[in-house]
């Protein structure tokens, strides 16, 4: 639907859109944060509570929402209507256009944006994490798939919501990209891999080693038992799932030494992805010397999901995309999309 007969539309039911709009986003609101009172809601949605109760009393009488003590969530219907209607809200806030424009902008293969901006808030995470379960059921091959994942926080949150569904007609076996990096465990690769297996009744394999080696442990590791078949499962994988960190965020939590901090700031580093660093421009400043998935490594994949969202990590995603493989697909919110296209 273009602008015009989006106009027209207007000009024959003044408010339809406008009403359509609101109505969807409190049915994905809802969905987000279930179960959920209407006094959280509202606050979330920035409606007042009288117009949040006419619009969610109309929405039950189309039974598309049940209530109970701990708060309203979706039906089944509702979540069907919410889930068949999500391209539609897409195109009549441009969102479409905007995936193809950035798409381009980047020069990458495709971008998925989900409404809002990760930075005022957890909500578009979970949001995140539907695209990317989405995107792999579409996209997946039946049979085996090796699918190499990353750490981090989005990762970590994102795992959650990939469903079961997922391996129907598939062998889903998930691999982690590196190993610990001194963070919480659930931020692990490790316990990603685990987690997303676990979600979607898959297999996971483990890679129980530090992830910054010195040189004199580094090669006699590459052929340890427990660790060589995974490296092989990680170099023969189609998918790889990673975020993209702030280069001062990723530097501190990877305990990187002071002079090695001191050289980043001083190169004005803004990102980080595998275990990489690098400027504005793309070019890579210091890479972190450890065992698993690198930069180069995913060249040859044939599907690689960067996931990372917020205006605040906007220049870290514009330019990792300039060293970024052609068949990486971006799933970002708007407060990123929109940083990076008003440029």
């Amino acid at each position: 639907m273009d602008d015009n007969e989006i106009d027209l539309l207007e000009s024959v039911v003044p408010g339809l859109i406008g009403e359509f709009l609101q109505r969807f986003d409190i049915l994905k609101s809802i969905d987000l944060l279930a179960p959920v009172g209407r006094r959280v809601l509202s606050e979330h949605l920035h409606l007042s509570e009288r117009v949040l109760r006419s619009q969610t009393d109309v929405l039950k009488t189309q039974g598309l929402l049940t209530s109970s003590q701990a708060g309203m969530m979706l039906s089944d219907e509702g979540r069907r209507v919410m889930n068949g209607l999500e391209p539609v809200a897409n195109r009549f806030l441009g969102l479409t256009s905007q995936e193809k424009l950035l798409a381009e902008r980047l020069d990458i293969e495709r971008c998925f944006i989900v409404r809002g901006d990760r930075a005022d808030g957890d909500a578009v995470t979970k949001q995140l994490g539907t695209i990317l379960n989405d995107a792999l059921a579409k996209l997946l091959p039946e049979g085996n798939n090796t699918i190499v994942v990353m750490g981090g926080s989005t990762m970590a949150s994102v795992a959650m919501q990939l469903s079961p569904e997922l391996s129907n007609n598939r062998k889903l076996t998930f691999v982690p990209g590196r190993g610990g990096i001194g963070e919480s465990v659930d931020k692990q690769a490790n316990s990603v891999a685990a987690l997303m297996a676990k979600r979607t009744r898959g297999e996971a394999k483990s890679l129980y080693i530090p992830e910054q080696l010195s040189e004199s442990t580094y090669h006699p590791l590459l052929n340890e038992p427990t660790v060589k078949p995974v490296l092989d499962l990680i170099s023969h994988a189609g998918v790889a799932i990673h975020g993209i960190g702030k280069a001062g965020d990723m530097a501190r939590r990877r305990g990187v030494n002071e002079e090695i901090l001191s050289y980043l700031r001083k190169a004005k580093a803004v990102g980080e992805a595998f275990g990489s660093f690098y400027n504005r421009e793309g070019r890579i400043l210091y890479q972190v010397h450890r065992i698993g998935l690198q930069l180069n490594d995913v060249q040859h994949f044939n599907h690689v999901f960067a996931v990372a969202s917020g205006h605040d990590k906007a220049q870290a995603i514009e330019s990792y995309m300039k060293i970024a493989p052609h068949q990486t697909i971006l799933i970002t919110d708007e407060g990123a999309a929109n940083a990076i296209l008003k440029k």
